[in-house]
């Protein structure tokens, strides 16, 4: 016991990575387990277990094997009556450390001890619940697969009652996979060597070292056998004497203790037969075997299998004042450490986001320019006909210069077609109905989706085709100005003819003028002079309903 403590670290209020050492729990042959506590920002905390090897075995390149193995093969157990594997890590000096979740309460054979110091025994419906939820999380073990379906054949080769956690919550867990045997494991037994506790083993395991699953259902036959009677199965003073009462010891009956556990014989001579091929041959049919002698306890008048309150009764009942000082000793732990604060100093909660102005996903947020930022949307292009879409761009200030010379030549077209109407209507001496003129082919037109701006007609002369910006209040409008309009391939030839009837136009207004001025605004009524003052009022009727040919108006 001395060699034993010198080898045993206090590690209590030292940090091993972000875990905080709080108390021991509990010390055994290769390891120390200690209760500790993982902090996070806002005051984020939560009890652990942490495992850390023995100083001397620290640097023990099997036993550190060993360690990583059951590391390994517990963090890929999933399972409610399995202690999970949180984390595995490493510090400079106490070498590596195992995290796993934090049990309330004790294993079950400290629950056995303190009952059997009290002179009782467990209910036979508690044990036989503990049994099968220490059943199910070994089930789990041995069916586990890798990642290719493959079977990992896991056997755990130290089922004891030490090895099964009893939590406060009436739940029953198997832990310590330390000396499990799998076909992942980085570690292996060498020949005549021996791991488990020789009390709880199976015979062939006993024997030669060879242990399989069934080995595994034969160690939990003796545990339950032991929470039943309230005794040790096999015992001795010395290994030699155990070993050979395992091999080749009478295995008394239940019923030989205690005749109202009659109905359990049959189990228990299955489970505990020293012929592997005559026990059960998975955790599962031992299980149904549970379930079918507790059906036949109720039928001899007890209670059948309990369920998790009964347990967390019984784990009240004895383990109480134990879980209590453990929660004392936690307390004054956390009183002296320092409890963790839920605010920072100043009353702000922490931001994740430090002052580098990144999001927590490292990227950086887009930023739009002033012209972008407009309606969330990015400038769309409008299609006419059949011809390449046009990019609308961004609105811009535009110069009122163009609309002034558009005015402009407007006032002079309507004045010279107005001037050829006047000379027709002395001439003729009567104003005639003027004549029905066909419409011009429309004009292909270009429409911008802007900023809502009032329509503007832009000077003939300024371009080669007419552009007309359709106001941005409903939809349908732009559809009214597309349909309005067609192709604009033939743009440069109108152009071309309305600037001839221009010139044509304003050669004859000037002609006419001239006459009359001469006649003394007496007009020619010559049938020559007719013809041409018909033939300049049809141009300037023309020319002026090219010009007010604007779609909107009425």
């Amino acid at each position: 016991m001395a060699t034993q403590n010198a080898t045993v670290r206090d590690l209590v209020g030292r940090k091993l990575g972000r875990y905080e050492v709080l108390a021991q729990l509990a010390s055994g042959g290769m390891a120390t387990v200690y209760v500790a506590r993982a902090q996070g920002v806002a005051g984020f905390e939560r009890l652990v277990a942490i495992k850390v090897l023995h100083p001397h075995l620290a640097h023990d390149d099997e036993f550190i094997s060993m360690f990583l193995d059951e590391a390994r093969l517990a963090a890929r157990i999933r399972h409610p009556n399995v202690v999970p594997t949180l984390d595995i890590s490493d510090s400079s000096g106490d070498g590596y450390f195992l995290v796993m979740e934090y049990i309330e309460g004790d294993h079950f054979g400290g629950l056995l001890r303190e009952a059997a110091k009290a002179g009782k025994r467990l209910p036979p419906g508690v044990s036989l619940r503990i049994v099968i939820d220490a059943l199910e999380g070994l089930n789990a073990a041995h069916n586990l697969k890798d990642g290719d379906g493959h079977p990992l054949t896991i056997v755990h080769r130290d089922i004891s009652p030490h090895n099964i956690l009893l939590g406060s919550d009436g739940v029953a867990r198997i832990t310590d996979f330390g000396v499990a045997k799998a076909e992942v494991r980085l570690s292996s037994t060498r020949d005549g060597q021996f791991k488990g506790k020789l009390s709880y083993m199976a015979p062939e395991q006993a024997s030669s070292g060879h242990a399989d699953q069934r080995s595994d259902l034969f160690s939990m036959g003796i545990v339950l056998w032991e929470s039943l009677t309230a005794r040790r199965l096999f015992r001795a003073d010395n290994n030699g004497e155990l070993l050979n009462r395992v091999l080749n010891g009478v295995i008394p009956k239940p019923s030989e203790v205690d005749p109202s556990l009659e109905p359990l014989d049959l189990v228990m001579a299955k489970a505990l037969d020293r012929d592997p091929d005559r026990r059960y041959q998975s955790a599962a049919e031992f299980i149904d075997a549970l379930e079918e002698a507790g059906a036949g306890l109720i039928a001899t008048g007890q209670s059948g299998i309990a369920n998790s309150r009964h347990v967390t009764k019984s784990v009240r009942e004895w383990l109480g004042a134990k879980i209590d000082a453990e929660h004392l000793r936690i307390k004054a732990s956390i009183d002296s450490l320092g409890k963790s604060e839920m605010t920072s100093p100043d009353n702000k909660l922490p931001r994740p986001i430090e002052a580098s102005g990144l999001t927590p996903s490292e990227i950086r947020p887009l930023r739009l320019s002033p012209e972008d930022a407009t309606m969330g949307a990015k400038p769309s292009s409008v299609r006419t006909g059949d011809h390449a879409p046009v990019e609308a761009t961004p609105p811009k200030e535009r110069s009122k210069t163009p609309l002034y010379a558009g005015l402009g030549v407007l006032a002079l077209l309507l004045l010279a077609g107005g001037g050829a109407w006047a000379a027709g209507l002395f001439g003729g001496g009567a104003a005639d109905a003027p004549p029905a003129i066909e419409a011009p082919p429309p004009v292909a037109a270009t429409v911008e989706v802007d900023e809502p701006t009032p329509p503007v007609l832009v000077a003939e002369d300024e371009a080669d085709t007419d552009v007309v910006e359709a106001p941005d209040e409903e939809a349908h409008d732009m559809d009214e100005v597309a349909g309005s309009v067609e192709t604009a391939a033939n743009s440069g030839s109108i152009a071309a003819r309305r600037r001839r009837r221009e010139r044509a136009a304003v050669e004859a207004a000037s002609a006419a003028s001239a006459s009359a001025a001469s006649t003394g605004s007496a007009a020619s009524t010559s049938p020559g002079s007719t013809g041409s003052t018909a033939t300049t009022e049809r141009r300037g009727r023309e020319d002026d309903d090219m010009i007010l040919s604007n779609p909107y108006r009425n």
